[in-house]
């Protein structure tokens, strides 16, 4: 197996891990930690601020990401990550913010291809039903 190969598969396994934590503590009801540790996936997928990258328009981080030619299953786990933290967002009250953040991940996902655009989104339990 290749460098690249083992540095992708690290860089899954990494975020896979940090996305579960975060839903884990959404489920524990956990108000701002989610936020933290999905900002962890996003800046290790990235290598970017999460601060940064939550601030540029869906448009202008899709065509960051067709640039960085990143692995689908990357770009799969990057959007479940964004759309986890719009979650978290919407439940703290942070409706704006949250709605940016879908629209990221829509974004994000498009990249994935047309019949892909919300087929892999997460499902969460919001406690509503």
């Amino acid at each position: 197996m290749s460098y690249q190969s083992d540095y992708v598969l690290r860089l899954i396994e990494q975020m896979g891990a940090l996305i579960r934590r975060a839903m884990a503590k959404l489920g524990e009801g956990a108000a701002q930690e989610p936020c933290e540790v999905v900002g962890q996936a996003i800046g290790l997928a990235l290598g970017m601020d999460p601060a940064v990258a939550s601030r540029l328009p869906s448009q202008s981080l899709a065509s960051l990401l067709e640039l960085s030619r990143l692995d689908d299953q990357v770009i799969k786990l990057l959007a479940q990550a964004i759309e986890l933290e719009a979650e978290v967002l919407q439940r703290n009250g942070e409706m704006i913010g949250a709605g940016v953040r879908r629209e990221q991940a829509s974004a994000v996902r498009s990249l994935l291809g047309p019949n892909t655009a919300r087929a892999d989104a997460p499902r969460i339990e919001t406690g509503a039903d």
